[in-house]
């Protein structure tokens, strides 16, 4: 009876275990929470499966009702679920970074991330369009380690971007790619929400396949493409407001008192313009009379993507405008971007990029220090009966300085520009045998730009005047044209020889034709008059056609063994029209490898490494940002004036000095790196050391007087100069969960040295022109953009202190000054206070560098900060000059007291003082120069994605942002941002430059 029960017992079991179901459900993305298409659904141990249909739906029959059902996608983590008698198995799918191995854009080709041997940071376009932003590489800042994006508040605007220092005094700018085209060294012109992904080549082992360019760096930058599946559509808009943060300036009462003590702690008599004893309301608010107290920012996207497994297409238009905090001043552009391939067969496919704009400026003024600096007692118009019926006549005069008007500096300013582009980028790529592909692309970027000037006739006084009106109109036109052919070669031998070649031809041509007219005296300022045919006087017409031509051969090796062991060689030969003959071409090779330890035998029993890679590199880089053409000399048109009506003549000059023997600039690189994985991937760190120098750096060298040339242009261009840069590298990525809470957390430190190695000898570059003197000095042997000045030992507190304030011999080392007044060293102590006690004041370039960005999601909220900062950089502050009322202007509020006023009533701000006999605000000193360190967080963030079952299955994310909210800096100036830019050899002077503005946005974004 018992064995009848047992195998009564087993039937029943088998019967259970046999027993099949109908299984169905729908698979959507972790990430956009869209249906996932072609998803692979496969009943484990069998041949019973399926693939997800364009809704992310599948079906399975037969299933048992206890098996273990396998989902898998590219690029997404594996499923394994338990199928427990259910019918319905609904997945949302998670992307798996190391599974998928996402691929990285270099020059000319890609590669998967883990088969990099060189230095190239990544930074996709869902990380770049949390910020709004009219250049992309605002929203780079702080993501890119190593690379140094300053920004400038004004609109239009575009930041300087250093990547690893500087090695020449010819600009800092990189290349920018876009699509495979290189297109110069701004891209203002595009789209930030067109933008998939952007890779920075840091290193010249990566940038080297750009030769003659590459010196500075190269930004690739990759648009959105279409793809198979789905049409879908997107559509995003984020708009708000600016604001400024108002100087704190002394009113019309205290600026009357700062104004008195000048001239009466000089013993002197005051020269006051007005009545005596005004009051506060008396005055006039400058700032709140020219500046806006907000600004509009407008930003608008429509795209879609879709396709079948023939063509793929993807289209876009984008409106963007930022207005100025004048009543005048504004900068928009409308962008759009059509691509498509088609697939004509398992060979051919062919495709086409099309991206038109157009822009239009209506110039910014740079007013600021003159609303700062004005009179507060003027009013901004002169009494009624004075005004005349032109109306620019009828602004006040500064009573007590020559600063100008400002509000009739705003009224005046005519000057705007309509520019209209195309950029095209059609191509044809040829597979003829798996793995070798051919591809073809001609790139055109066409710009026409039109610009149009009127500065009116006015009198005011004869310190503020224009006796004739002026017109001009300026055509340019840049058509540059590219023509890259590339063969590729992709194979992997006995599944562990991984090889991919590349070899290719370019040609590229860059051409300009402007043409500008000008004429003055227009009959009236009447805005029907303002155009050139309307002037009577001193006609004059210019332009030219200027070409440059560019020829290059260019190859890569790319080999690793059983991903452990990794080898790249890469060389570009390029031919230049900018040099002489014997000197028109130039070699670039460059040299990379790898090794990835943790696919050693010996490490697979660890479990603290995921990942544990060591990287270096080597390679050279050109340069070839001179004049078109200054190998040759040129002679050009000139004015010349004769007799007393000052007409001008037009005549001819030298207008180019040629060098005939010029040659490449060149840069070499060294690159170490270290790539760390811990915790199966959810922290990552990155480090890098370097090295970069260049040599035959290309320098405008002025000639000796005695041959002859003007002095205006005396300087020929030559190779005399060296500049190394020296920095590391340190990033730090973690991303994990727990729970519902998603979190990634990154951070960026890098430092670099910039060392002049060689300029003029003993001849330095000076800089940043200060009261007849120079603020910088750029010498030989030293870091570049220092501050050069005398050194202030604190301020005189009495006689006393200013007669033991001698040389060896007792002799008063400031005769002129008095208590009060700035005390400087004697650095050499010769008894002389002169330029050989002149030292290094500080540097414009810091010494730390970080970004800090956090990513929280939890359910349908999610939060994203980004801070950015510098440490260890100076700032020549120009305008604590504001504290003295220097030639008569305004000053800081409160400065009538914390001006030293007596002993012990101040040790940083000296006295008041109409002449500065001891040139305390007029010599280039320590005064000036502040700690220009800071941290600012560049945005925050808060999302809140609408759930579907809500909004109808149409994607909605609803965002509140805030732009640049606040900076934690000891610099007292307006912004320690604004004020850091400048050029290579003249960084780190504060002019009143347009800050950096305070943001405050709504975003929508749509997808459905």
């Amino acid at each position: 009876m018992r064995r009848y029960l047992l195998i009564l017992f087993g039937l029943l079991a088998l019967t259970a275990y046999a027993q099949e179901i109908n299984l169905k459900g729908t698979i959507i993305s972790a990430t956009d929470h869209e249906p996932m298409i072609g998803t692979t659904v496969i009943v484990q141990g069998t041949t019973n499966g399926s693939v997800t249909d364009l809704d992310g739906n599948y079906a399975l029959k037969g299933v048992p009702s206890n098996a273990t059902v396998i989902y898998s996608a590219i690029g997404y983590k594996t499923r394994k679920v338990e199928v427990k008698n259910r019918t319905v198995i609904n997945l949302v799918m998670e992307e798996d970074v190391e599974a998928l191995d996402e691929v990285v854009v270099v020059g000319y080709g890609s590669v998967k991330k883990s088969d990099l041997t060189s230095s190239i940071s990544t930074v996709k376009g869902d990380d770049l369009k949390t910020m709004t932003a009219g250049n992309a590489m605002l929203a780079l800042q702080g993501k890119a380690n190593g690379v140094q994006v300053t920004s400038a508040g004004g609109p239009g605007a575009a930041p300087r971007v250093i990547i690893r220092g500087v090695t020449t005094v010819n600009g800092s700018d990189p290349l920018y790619v876009v699509d495979g085209m290189p297109v110069g060294t701004n891209i203002n012109f595009l789209n930030q929400d067109d933008i998939e992904s952007i890779e920075v080549l840091k290193d010249a082992s990566s940038a080297a396949i750009y030769g003659t360019r590459g010196s500075n760096g190269v930004i690739l930058v990759t648009t959105k493409k279409g793809h198979e599946g789905k049409m879908k559509f997107q559509f995003n808009t984020s708009v708000g407001f600016l604001t400024l943060a108002k100087p704190d300036m002394a009113k019309a009462s205290e600026y009357e008192k700062v104004f008195k003590a000048r001239y009466t702690n000089d013993n002197s008599v005051p020269v006051w313009n007005g009545k005596d004893n005004i009051t506060n309301t008396e005055g006039t608010d400058w700032w709140n009379t020219v500046v806006k107290d907000v600004a509009l920012m407008q930003n608008y996207n429509f795209s879609f993507q879709g396709g079948t497994d023939k063509i793929s297409y993807s289209a876009s238009i984008g409106y963007f405008r930022q207005d100025s905090h004048y009543d005048v001043g504004f900068w928009d552009k409308l962008t759009a971007r059509f691509n498509t391939e088609y697939k004509f067969n398992k060979i051919v496919k062919a495709g086409i990029d099309l991206a038109p704009k157009w822009e239009q400026w209506d110039d910014t003024p740079s007013l600021l220090g003159d609303v700062m600096r004005m009179d507060p007692t003027t009013p901004v118009f002169r009494p009624e009966e004075e005004w005349t019926n032109n109306q620019y006549d009828n602004y006040a005069r500064s009573h007590n300085s020559l600063v100008w008007n400002p509000v009739g500096s705003v009224a005046r300013l005519n000057k705007s520009s309509d520019e209209y582009g195309l950029l095209a980028n059609p191509y044809i790529s040829v597979e003829p045998i798996a793995g070798l592909t051919f591809r073809s692309q001609f790139g055109v970027n066409a710009r026409f730009r039109v610009s149009d000037t009127f500065d009116p006739k006015f009198h005011i006084d004869n310190l503020e005047e224009r006796k004739q009106s002026f017109v001009e109109r300026k055509m340019d036109n840049w058509v540059d044209w590219n023509w890259t052919n590339t063969l590729s070669y992709l194979k992997t031998f006995s599944k562990k020889h991984n090889v991919n070649l590349m070899a290719g031809y370019t040609m590229e041509k860059f051409s300009e034709y402007w043409l500008k007219g000008s004429r003055e005296n227009t009959p009236s300022n009447l805005d029907e008059l303002q155009y050139v045919s309307a002037g009577t006087l001193n006609q004059k017409a210019e332009g030219t056609n200027v070409y440059t031509t560019l020829v290059s051969y260019l190859g890569r090796a790319m080999y690793n063994y059983d991903n452990r062991y990794y080898l790249t060689g890469s060389i570009r030969v390029d031919g230049s029209s900018k040099f002489p003959a014997a000197n028109k071409y130039a070699t670039f090779p460059a040299l990379s490898g790898a090794w990835r330890i943790t696919g050693e035998p010996f490490m697979q029993e660890q479990t603290l490494f995921s990942n544990l890679k060591l990287r270096a590199g080597w390679g050279r880089v050109g340069n070839q940002s001179i004049d078109n053409a200054a190998y040759l000399t040129l002679v050009g048109p000139s004015d010349y004036v004769f007799g007393t009506n000052a007409q001008r003549n037009l005549g001819t000059s030298v207008s180019t000095i040629g060098n005939p023997n010029l040659r490449w600039e060149t840069v070499e690189d060294f690159n170490l790196g270290l790539d760390l994985g811990f915790f199966d991937g959810r922290l990552s760190v990155t480090a890098d050391v370097y090295q970069r120098k260049s040599t035959d750096m290309l320098l405008k060298k002025d000639n000796l007087l005695v041959l002859g040339y003007p002095m205006w242009n005396g300087q020929m261009w030559e190779n005399v100069g060296s500049l190394k840069a020296t920095g590391w590298e340190l990033s730090f990525n973690y991303n994990d969960n727990i729970s519902d809470l998603k979190y990634e957390v990154g951070l960026n430190l890098s430092s670099v040295k910039n060392k002049a190695v060689k300029l003029f000898g003993d001849t330095p570059i000076l800089t940043g022109g200060f009261n007849g003197d120079y603020i910088i000095r750029n010498e030989q042997g030293g870091e570049i953009s220092r501050f050069y000045g005398y050194t202030v030992d604190g301020i005189f507190q009495n006689q006393a202190e200013v007669n033991a304030h001698t040389g060896e011999h007792g002799e008063i080392l400031q005769p002129n000054a008095v208590p009060g007044d700035l005390r400087f060293k004697d650095l050499n102590h010769d008894g002389v206070l002169d330029d050989k006690d002149k030292s290094f004041l500080g540097s414009a370039f810091p010494d730390l560098m970080l970004g800090l960005n956090l990513h929280l999601t939890y359910k349908d909220f999610d939060l994203v900060t980004n801070f950015y900062g510098t440490i260890g950089n100076d700032i020549y502050n120009k305008n604590k000059a504001l504290y003295g009322g220097e030639g008569g202007s305004n000053v800081y509020a409160g400065s009538y007291n914390k001006a030293w006023h007596g002993e012990g009533t101040s040790y940083d701000i000296p006295r008041l003082s109409v002449n500065d006999a001891n040139n305390n605000y007029k010599r280039v000193s320590s005064f000036f120069v502040e700690d220009g360190s800071y941290l600012r967080c560049k945005l925050l963030q808060l999302g809140y994605t609408i759930p579907k079952s809500i909004s109808r299955q149409v994607g909605v994310r609803l965002s509140l942002s805030a732009q640049n909210l606040f900076t934690i800096t000891n610099y007292s100036g307006m912004d320690p941002e604004r004020a850091s830019m400048g050029g290579v050899t003249e960084a780190g002077i504060d002019d009143t430059g347009y800050p950096n503005p305070r943001t405050f946005l709504v975003g929508v974004n749509l997808t459905f």
